[in-house]
């Protein structure tokens, strides 16, 4: 072989070496590129869970310091004439505040809790409005496990607490109803009050606080909505059944 063509061959091996030299160099970066991106969303993911989390704890614990208020010249006036419903009254507002502040670590609990703290709530509303408060609840006991945004339906109560039995003499018949299919779960409440509009709900205002918790909980598949029905207000709410 003449020198030149072996000079040649030598060249061209080594070029050969430092293009795949080169090559697994630039693989080598590429994993390592992959690797941190996928790092960082990880970080990134984790960081947006962590705050989604702390923002609904801190809507799911919210409870108005009128109710408190009320409530607690509930129990003052019912101590000299009934002091059993008055310490009944506390054991339930007891468990109101419990639920408030404990019941958001999981992001959802069972119906049947949510059943027990209206129930509890109901009651203790009963002992200012007495029976000017009248109200059923429709849930069978085959949904008692399906999972529930915790306060859901207290919200939609209080809600028709505060703007119907509250303003008005006749008070309110408030109708607490659940159902669900093997897809969503479909909570409602219906009251005898004049409706209202969802876009007159504020972020401060009860409605306005669950809108913010079922957007964390469900993005676009959790949906409230109102409707008037028989000279009834229709309040419902439905997401996905977990």
């Amino acid at each position: 072989m003449p020198l030149g063509d072996a000079a040649s061959g030598r060249g061209d091996r080594r070029g050969s070496a430092g293009g795949i030299s080169s090559f697994e160099t630039m693989r080598h970066k590429l994993q390592h590129a992959r690797l941190e991106l996928r790092t960082r969303q990880a970080e990134q993911e984790r960081a947006y869970k962590l705050l989604a989390e702390a923002r609904l704890s801190s809507l799911a614990s919210r409870i108005h310091p009128h109710f408190l208020f009320n409530t607690l010249n509930s129990i003052a006036s019912l101590i000299p004439t009934d002091p059993k419903r008055a310490e009944e009254t506390v054991g339930k507002l007891a468990s109101l505040l419990r639920f408030s502040l404990n019941g958001n670590q999981a992001g959802l609990v069972p119906l049947s809790q949510e059943l027990k703290i209206v129930r509890d709530y109901l009651d203790i509303e009963r002992t200012r409005f007495g029976q000017r408060l009248r109200y059923t609840l429709d849930a069978p006991s085959s949904l008692d496990e399906v999972k529930v945004p915790p306060l859901a339906l207290q919200t939609l109560v209080e809600n028709s607490i505060k703007h119907v039995a509250a303003q008005r003499a006749e008070g309110a018949t408030i109708r607490i109803a659940a159902s669900a299919d093997q897809e969503r779960v479909r909570l409602e409440v219906i009251d005898d009050g004049p409706g209202f509009s969802l876009e007159a709900i504020t972020p401060e205002h009860g409605l306005g606080n669950l809108l913010s918790r079922l957007e964390l909980l469900f993005g676009e598949r959790g949906q409230l909505s109102v409707a008037r029905m028989d000279a009834n207000t229709v309040v419902t709410l439905q997401f996905p059944r977990e």
